[in-house]
Parts: C-alpha cells; structure tokens; sequence
C-alpha cells in the first residue's frame, strides 16, 4: 500500500517571514545607526520566537486541560508551530551575529555555550519534526530528545529574562521581563497541571 507523505502547511514559515520583515523595516526606519538598528531587531526578534515557543510549549497542557476546538487546534498543529518557532530564532541567530561583527565584540563563552547548546537542540527538534525520524529513533527515544530540548531552551529564556530583572540596569523597564518570565512560568504550570491530571486519571484507571 503506497503512503503518502506529509505536506507541511507554507503559512506558518510565510507569516514568520512577513512578522520579521515588519520588524526589520521598523528598527531600519526608527534607527539611524546599525548597532541601534540591529540591537532593536535582535531585542523583537527574540520577543517574538518566545510567544511562539510559549505557545508551542503550552500546546498540549492547553488542550488537556481546557479542550476547545482552539486549543485541540494548538496542539494538532504544533509541529508546523515548532517549525516557525525554529525558523524566527535561527533569523534572530542570524541578527545576533551581525549586531556582534557590527560592534566588533564577542560574547562570553558561557552565552556562547549555553546558547550554542540551544540552538543544537532546537535544530535537532526541527529535522526530527517528521514521522520518518520518529520511526527510525523509536517513539521513546524521540519524545526523549524533544523533552529534554523544549525544556532546555525554556531554561535558557527563563534565565535570560530573570537576569535581566535582577539586573540594576536593564536595558528596557523591568514589567516587560516580569511578562515574559511570567508567561513562561504559567506555561511551565499548565504542564505540571497537565501531568498531574493524566496521572491522576491513570491511578483511577488502575484501580
């Protein structure tokens, strides 16, 4: 019997394009240097793979939690989200690079580290997003690497926004760093939520 193979959706990839488009044509227009222009494209670009990350991160916990058609919708499509949200944080990369190559500085090696180890995980999760790699690693072995990746780079954001509010100089007022580690954290208790209700319905199952 012939399989057909699946056909990701272009929306996703094209509405991200169109979002960082927008943002570099705002910070080229409000900016008159190219340190001021790339630092501003380098801070939204961030911002806007985190909603996409949160989103892809809180997806499933959502579902379980509150079913609607919106949120079984999430989580059905989350692997064209997580598609978009690898495709916006390798563009922010790339906007990285160039604000470091404009100001002739390098980052410390810990950043380096850690964030390079991130960006390992997060291109692992991308080429893995396909039923063919969960077949060839094994359902288990897959989920494994996927855990262990979305949860690194949750750490690597939570750290990044909760430096910055501890920091006695932040480079834009400390509300947007309480939002954003917010939004984290209340995506990280719609997991725990979420697990605990599965385990609870398996314990009831097994009793």
């Amino acid at each position: 019997m012939m399989t057909v193979a699946r056909v990701y959706p272009r929306w996703p990839f094209f509405g991200v394009l169109a979002v960082v488009a927008a943002i570099v044509a705002g910070s080229l227009a409000a900016f008159e240097t190219a340190e001021a222009v790339l630092q501003h494209i380098t801070r939204y670009t961030a911002r806007f793979s985190f909603l996409i990350f949160v989103t892809v991160f809180a997806s499933g916990a959502l579902a379980a939690l509150f079913p609607s058609d919106v949120t079984r919708w999430l989580r059905r499509n989350r692997r064209y989200t997580g598609l978009s949200f690898a495709l916006a944080h390798f563009l922010h990369l790339i906007a990285i690079i160039a604000l470091f190559v404009t100001i002739g500085e390098m980052p410390g090696l810990v950043t380096i580290v850690g964030g390079g180890l991130a960006y390992l995980f997060i291109a692992a999760m991308a080429a893995t997003s396909n039923d063919w790699s969960v077949r060839k690693l094994g359902p288990k072995n897959w989920r494994r690497l996927h855990l262990a990746g979305v949860y690194y780079v949750w750490a690597i954001f939570m750290n990044s926004y909760l430096d910055r509010l501890a920091s006695d100089a932040p480079p834009e007022p400390k509300w947007i760093f309480a939002l954003t580690a917010g939004l984290g954290f209340a995506a990280l208790a719609l997991r725990i939520a979420a697990w605990l209700k599965k385990r609870r319905k398996s314990a009831l199952s097994a009793a």
